[in-house]
Order: structure tokens, then sequence, then C-alpha cells
């Protein structure tokens, strides 16, 4: 992905929470709102009267420097969101081991034409998880510490398709990890309305407030995995595909 592509990502991500919070508040707090709105008020007269005071070079400048500090506030706040959207790895690795399984069969042959630490890590994703979704709490946390071997794996998976493909990553693959990582931060944007609604409340009984934050956070989940799980169908055929050239060349 491009610089010009990642800066379009955070923008839109940083942009969307920002959004996402003004309708928030607007809907459920509009009484506080309107009680600070006398002090927000004040404080642009002020601006404006300073502004006014100033040459008219310093007033282009001070306008530039208000837009620009915008644009980086929007900017930081998607990159914030996008470091915050790895915590789905939780969730992640379940959906890339399903992938490992349901392709071992040539998986195995090209993994063991890379022997090292790739080799040893598909060997215990495979032990650890092999069909079995659902574990015990202590299983659980057993495969919390095989994360670092699902990251490796995933991007060996990349690196192979960039290495032997004809054209490196396909822009289909690009396109899918690209709407994967705008999921992941639009995914954090609900889990954290979901929490300033559970916190705060909504204009209502305390179990609207509730039902409305599970059902956030389960959105939040869901937008994220199936982005990723079409994310992770590409990447395996690709490999596939990439794999079956190269046995026949």
């Amino acid at each position: 992905m491009n610089i010009s592509s990642r800066f379009s990502e955070f923008g839109m991500t940083g942009a969307f929470f920002w959004i996402a919070q003004i309708i928030y508040f607007a809907l459920v707090h509009d009484m506080e709102l309107q009680q600070l709105a006398p002090g927000w008020i004040t404080s642009l007269n002020h601006y404006q009267t300073l502004t006014e005071a100033l040459p008219q070079t310093f007033k282009d400048v001070a306008g530039s420097l208000l837009t620009a500090f915008g644009l980086i506030g929007i900017f930081v706040t998607g990159l914030i969101l996008n470091l915050l959207g790895s915590y789905f790895f939780l969730f992640e690795d379940i959906y890339l081991n399903r992938h490992l399984e349901k392709n071992h069969d040539w998986l195995d042959k090209m993994v063991n034409a890379c022997p090292g630490a790739v080799h040893d890590d598909y060997l215990r994703l495979h032990k650890e998880f092999g069909a079995n979704v659902f574990v015990s709490a202590r299983q659980g946390l057993k495969r919390l510490q095989l994360t670092g071997c699902c990251t490796r794996m995933q991007s060996f998976l990349f690196s192979y398709i960039h290495v032997f493909s004809d054209n490196g990553s396909p822009e289909a693959l690009s396109d899918h990890v690209h709407l994967w990582r705008t999921a992941r931060a639009i995914g954090i944007t609900f889990w954290v309305l979901s929490v300033e609604i559970l916190v705060f409340g909504l204009h209502g009984s305390e179990w609207v407030a509730i039902l409305v934050s599970i059902a956030l956070f389960l959105v939040a989940i869901y937008t994220t995995l199936r982005s990723y799980n079409r994310m992770c169908h590409t990447l395996f055929t690709l490999a596939c595909a990439t794999y079956s050239r190269q046995r026949k060349q």
C-alpha cells in the first residue's frame, strides 16, 4: 500500500470516528451540549476578536494552521484506530487457522520445502488448533501464546505471493487487505461507542443502553472478521495458485 492510500485510509477512519462521536453526543447528551454552548460561543468570540486584530498575513497563517491541526488530528486518530485494531487478533487467529486446516493438503508440501521457523510455526499451529474452535480457558491462554506463529505464517504467505507472482502482490489482494484494515478501525470505533453507551447511558432505561452496547460490540466483531475472512480466502487462493505454478515450472 502506497503512502497516498495509507493517508486516505487513516483520514477516512479518523473522520468516521469523530463524526460518530458528534452524532452520539448530539443525540444522547443534547442537554449537556446546550449548557456548554454559551462557553463555546464566548471562546469563539474571543478567537474571532483576536484574529481580526491581526494583520491580513497572520490571519491567513492562523486559518491555515487551524486547518493543518484539524487534518493532523483526524490522521492521528485514524492511525491510533489502526493500531488498536490489532487487538482483533484474538478472533482473527481462529479464522486463520481454519483456513490453514482447510488447505493443509498443499500447505504441507509447500511448508516442508521451507524448513526453519515457518515450518516449526506451521506444525505448532496445526497441532494446537487443528479443527477445534471451542476450547477450554487453559487451552485458550495457550493459543494466545501462538499469536506470533500466526503472524509469521500470514507474513510467509504474503511474501510467497509477492516473490513468486509475476507482478508482486495482486491488486485484488491489496484491496482486501485495505478493506480489512479499514474494517478494523471502524470496529474499534463501534467498540468505543459501545463502552460510552454502557458507561454514560442512553435516553431511556438501563437495559436499552446495555442491549445497544452489546449490539455495537457484536457488529464491530462481525464487520472486522467478515472482511478478514474474505481477505484470507483471497490470500490462500492466490498462494495455492502461485505454488501450483511454481511446481509446474
